[in-house]
């Protein structure tokens, strides 16, 4: 797994929603911007637009303009669909375990 496979992604964007929501925080979109994330913009909308499609957040509305597709994040939060899938999701445990070795691996992560 790399860190930039969609599930570790994903994971990145529930968990941080998630953190969020819990500690009563608002949620800054730049945590969750591709260039923080260290994805390219194409790749990080096809993410995005599955959690929303999935169910997983609201608060992020996907448009269609000249065969082109874009995002507009007014105050994202994950769905309670989300949360299940953050905990329940075998590859969403595989992603974490991940990040969590990373982390433990690299100092100042």
């Amino acid at each position: 797994m790399a860190q930039n496979d969609m599930h570790v992604i994903m994971y990145r964007i529930l968990a941080y929603l998630y953190a969020c929501l819990k500690g009563g925080r608002d949620v800054d979109t730049n945590v969750i911007s591709c260039d923080v994330l260290g994805i390219n913009e194409r790749y990080w909308l096809a993410i995005v637009t599955e959690l929303v499609e999935r169910g997983y957040v609201r608060g992020i509305s996907i448009t269609h303009a000249d065969n082109r597709a874009s995002a507009f994040l007014h105050d994202p939060t994950i769905t309670m669909t989300g949360v299940e899938f953050l905990m329940e999701n075998s590859m969403m445990a595989k992603a974490r375990r991940f990040l969590q070795d990373i982390k433990a691996s690299v100092p100042g992560l």
